[in-house]
């Protein structure tokens, strides 16, 4: 059981997560708003240069965080200095082609090595999740929130 799923099985309720992007408003943000979070577990953002499912001020602070150098191995490392200090869950939240690109197996691998306990990867199909990719995440101990919306079909 990781962090995340030990959370969920001891406190029902009145659960507080914050989600930011990686790398805004400075690359080295990443590591101080986590140490400064008081939250049960955060959601830090995979910086992408096309999140067309994202509002427009998520978008900005991706191109920002992109301007600033941030890349999936950076935050992967930047995962793993924060696990030094913090002990609340980490989801890993962004787009599919990041993941792909880096690497669906060393991704999984990585971002539990580095302390991350889940990933949400909204524009990856739920069947697809199910078909291709469940056991993996199961293996390396991370979790897969599935979101839904009034549209998803049962």
């Amino acid at each position: 059981m990781n962090r995340l799923e030990e959370l969920f099985a001891k406190k029902k309720k009145n659960i507080l997560s914050v989600f930011y992007t990686a790398g805004f408003p400075a690359f080295e943000s990443t590591v101080s708003i986590a140490q400064n979070l008081e939250a049960d577990f955060m959601e830090i953002g995979i910086p992408f240069s096309d999140p067309v499912a994202d509002g427009p001020v998520i978008q900005e602070s991706n191109s920002i965080a992109l301007n600033n150098g941030m890349t999936l191995v950076k935050l992967l490392e930047q995962v793993r200095q924060i696990r030094e200090t913090v002990s609340v869950p980490i989801v890993l939240m962004g787009y599919l082609n990041p993941v792909m690109q880096y690497g669906v197996e060393n991704f999984c691998r990585d971002a539990s090595q580095a302390g991350a306990d889940g990933v949400i990867l909204p524009d990856l199909p739920a069947a697809e999740y199910e078909k291709n990719y469940r056991a993996l995440f199961s293996a390396c101990h991370l979790s897969f929130p599935l979101l839904i919306s009034p549209t998803t079909s049962d």
